[in-house]
């Protein structure tokens, strides 16, 4: 059978739209869901309800949770949903069977459909209770915690009127809480506490979404709990947006618990070792975490998780890099001669380690482990500093296959100190032995 024509469409979508909705509504369930004659009475409703393609419907539809949408990689804040997740609830609810009321102008017209698209969720995860098969894919997906993410995502539909309203005075992405916009917070969750309970909480988690600096959240906590610290706050409903925060804290804190083997994990290490001492100076700069309190005792357990994995690491650097650098040998009648070279393994390593010694030199005094980083580090760059002198001293007198393992030896020391952001003594070491070639030449 040949596809249809577009002149063919628009007359039957003419007649489709005819029909009153509950004749539209039979035949698209008596077509079922697969088959050419399904495809085409979707393709007819689509049009006669102004829907457009089904990555935009699900735009629509879960607008609000855009905040919250990331990958498995992103932070907590930011991933409670995937994006894989709202396409398997959408595909298992058969909310595209839901007429899209695209292109409206009327509020209520789209919260009615955003409400049949919570009832439909919830029925879901009723019937997932006895469908081994559906609750496989399910739990696939989100993991044993599926029904209390279909559970928000309920919540979140059910109350988008008022929570895509209560966040429109806030920046998509907000570099500083000012004291202006706490106050606004304060006041737009009272509103939704009034009006939609349920959504008072998940309009804080929104918002500490948009925050670059997570920590600042609770300012507005301190605000609405009327407490500069956590003895009552952290035993309210309120906690679970300080337990949020902290989600925040272990998972960068997670990122740099084993030495990085490449540049780019490295730099991930670096940013995570950065957002974790945001957080965690930011959490007590900002509220009363108390040591004796719920959210102090986490904290102070993930700061301690944190410090023992950057303090072994530290050790480790200073321990390793002994294989990691072509120390000379002594040659024949006392003269010194080039080492051998690490294995190109060795030297990925070492360098993804030097990246993140440096990285580590701004956030490890926040993070308490400050002595143990800069113990490291001196003790590599006088290692790389020595080894520099003594290859350039080589490189004079060395004739041949010598003077070719020393102008690699000096690249190697050179990549080493480019890597531990030592450019300055990275590019005068380059320089001298440029020099030093040039007059053997």
């Amino acid at each position: 059978m040949k596809p249809l024509t577009e002149k063919q469409l628009k007359s039957l979508s003419a007649l489709w739209a005819g029909l009153p909705d509950d004749i539209r509504s039979q035949l698209l369930a008596a077509a079922g869901k697969t088959g050419r004659l399904a495809e085409t009475l979707k393709i007819l409703d689509d049009r006669c309800s102004g829907g457009g393609s089904q990555d935009e419907r699900r735009s629509l539809l879960f607008r609000v949770f855009d905040d919250v949408t990331g990958q498995k990689s992103d932070p907590p804040t930011h991933s409670r949903f995937t994006d894989e997740i709202l396409t398997l609830i959408d595909k298992e609810a058969d909310l595209a069977s839901l007429k899209t009321p695209a292109g409206s102008s009327d509020p209520g017209i789209m919260q009615s459909w955003r409400n049949q698209a919570a009832e439909r969720l919830l029925a879901l995860n009723a019937r997932a209770e006895n469908d081994r098969s559906l609750k496989a894919r399910l739990m696939q997906a989100a993991g044993t915690g599926y029904e209390s993410l279909i559970v928000d995502a309920v919540c979140l539909l059910s109350h988008d009127a008022q929570l895509t309203d209560a966040l429109k005075p806030f920046d998509k992405k907000i570099t500083d809480f000012t004291p202006d916009s706490v106050s606004q917070a304060r006041d737009a969750y009272d509103r939704i506490c009034a009006d939609a309970p349920d959504a008072s909480l998940w309009f804080l988690k929104l918002l500490t979404a948009r925050l670059t600096n997570t920590a600042q959240i609770f300012r507005v906590v301190e605000k609405i709990g009327r407490r500069s610290d956590d003895a009552l706050v952290s035993k309210t409903d309120l906690a679970d947006v300080g337990d949020m925060v902290l989600a925040n804290a272990d998972f960068y804190a997670g990122k740099f618990d084993h030495a990085p083997a490449t540049l780019d994990e490295a730099g991930e290490a670096g940013r995570a070792l950065q957002e974790f001492a945001k957080i965690s100076v930011g959490m007590t700069r900002e509220f009363g975490i108390r040591k004796d309190g719920r959210w102090g005792k986490t904290l102070f357990a993930i700061r301690a998780k944190a410090s023992n994995s950057l303090d072994q690491f530290f050790k480790q650097v200073e321990k390793d890099f002994v294989r990691s650098l072509p120390y000379v040998a002594k040659g024949n009648r006392g003269f010194v001669t080039p080492g051998s070279m690490p294995k190109d393994e060795r030297i990925l390593r070492t360098e993804s380690e030097l990246a993140f010694l440096a990285l580590a030199a701004d956030w490890a005094t926040k993070a308490a482990v400050g002595g143990a980083q800069k113990h490291a580090a001196d003790y590599v760059r006088q290692e790389l500093d020595d080894a520099a002198r003594a290859y350039l001293e080589i490189l004079r007198a060395a004739q041949g296959e010598d003077a070719e393992k020393a102008s690699a030896a000096l690249d190697l020391i050179v990549r080493y100190m480019h890597a531990f952001k030592d450019d300055e003594n990275a590019e005068l070491i380059q320089r001298r032995s440029v020099a030093v070639r040039a007059n053997a030449a």
